[in-house]
């Protein structure tokens, strides 16, 4: 066994030119789509206003100044052309009276988005800051009337707002404070760190199915054969293939956690050796995986033509390619359940965002350990039945 496992990783140096592809792509991949979804991005915000309102075009400034918005002031007529062609993400519609009737403002839009449960949080906070404002204006001013005294009511209204926003900002009776570390890199860290993940997973399974693959080349040289006739047990051999595969594998996963680490930005937190297991664990699955793929073609060219259906439709299903959370379609969601991609990705990030297992990441782990073991027998097995046709 020893020999043979030493022989098959001499072997592996001719696959070095893919390995080191492999790697290359799913850092490189990964920074491209990591930085494109990260940093500098707002939300663009199609919004009509016809009336010129005050309150209307202070809630759109915030919008824009404190909310980061990118505000873009058009027509009704367009904003629907707008949202329609997806040019905008949403449109914001004031219609008159608009802070004191449920229907004063609309939100247009294609589909329910993160942006869009911000902008009805934002919107429901400042409107509840402008009724409270408009009720102090009202009473203030009533109580000075029935005293008999003559002001200007508009000069004293908009003296009782200011005061009122001043102090609403400096002296709120309760305050929370939250500090969020490293502010200007935090949304572009957690995109890169899901496209680093995503991509190392979705990339490594190439790897692992060509290093299993190698078996199909024995078959073909008749290389196998002279193996059954040796000392070695068929399991022996069998086993030594995997374990080129797990190894290969490994090294990538360790690749992604110290690329992640120093050329990303990525905080693994406390338990990185907890992230690196799960990828360990994954590679199990996908390399049993392999073996299942390849005990089932029957050469090298049949494995090359199904491999990137096989494995691109996982790795898309799976959420390597984008963040599933993005995805409203259910039969999606479903049959991404049965990839383990999708079990990884989501125990690695539950790890990573709450410092400690939780319940997401034992199903996760409970899962991918049932899918190597199930992936495992099956493959051995259905080599085993044609090998005993064959012979």
């Amino acid at each position: 066994m020893r020999a043979l496992l030493k022989l098959k990783i001499r072997l592996m140096k001719d696959n070095i030119g893919l390995y080191i592809i492999m790697i290359a792509m799913s850092l490189v991949i990964a920074g491209v789509f990591g930085n494109s979804m990260g940093g500098s991005y707002k939300p663009t915000l199609a919004v009509v206003e016809d009336h010129q309102s005050v309150d209307a075009s202070n809630i759109i400034n915030k919008l824009s100044s404190n909310y980061n918005f990118n505000i873009k002031l058009v027509s009704y007529d367009e904003a629907m052309t707008m949202v329609t062609s997806r040019d905008v993400e949403m449109a914001l519609i004031f219609n008159p009276m608009f802070a004191s009737s449920d229907e004063g403002i609309e939100i247009i839009q294609l589909k329910e988005s993160v942006e869009s449960f911000q902008l009805m949080s934002i919107l429901e906070n400042e409107i509840s800051l402008l009724n409270n404002t408009n009720f102090l204006v009202d009473e203030v001013t009533r109580i000075i009337r029935e005293e008999d005294v003559q002001i200007d009511q508009i000069a004293v209204s908009q003296q009782i707002r200011n005061t009122f926003n001043e102090h609403w900002n400096s002296k709120r009776p309760i305050s929370v404070q939250t500090t969020i570390f490293k502010t200007n890199d935090a949304f572009s860290a957690g995109m890169a760190s899901h496209y680093i993940v995503g991509m190392t997973l979705f990339f490594v399974t190439y790897s692992l199915l060509f290093t299993v693959g190698d078996i199909l080349e024995d078959k073909r040289l008749r290389t196998l054969d002279r193996m059954m006739v040796s000392p070695k047990s068929r399991l022996q051999i069998l086993a030594a293939n995997l374990i080129c595969a797990v190894i290969i594998g490994v090294i990538q996963i360790l690749v992604m956690v110290l690329s992640g680490k120093f050329l990303f930005g990525v905080d693994w937190g406390m338990n990185v050796g907890l992230v690196i297991g799960i990828g360990i664990l994954y590679i199990f699955v996908m390399t049993a995986l392999s073996l299942l793929v390849v005990s089932i073609v029957r050469t090298t060219g049949q494995l090359g033509a199904v491999s990137p259906i096989i494995l691109t439709g996982m790795g898309m299903l799976g959420g390597c390619m984008w963040p599933l959370e993005i995805i409203s379609s259910k039969a999606l969601l479903f049959l991404a359940n049965f990839t383990p991609h999708k079990w990884a990705i989501a125990a690695i990030k539950e790890v990573v965002v709450y410092g400690a297992p939780s319940q997401t990441t034992l199903t996760a782990i409970m899962v991918l350990v049932s899918m190597g073991i199930l992936f495992l027998g099956l493959g051995e097995r259905v080599m085993y039945y044609k090998s005993l046709r064959n012979n």
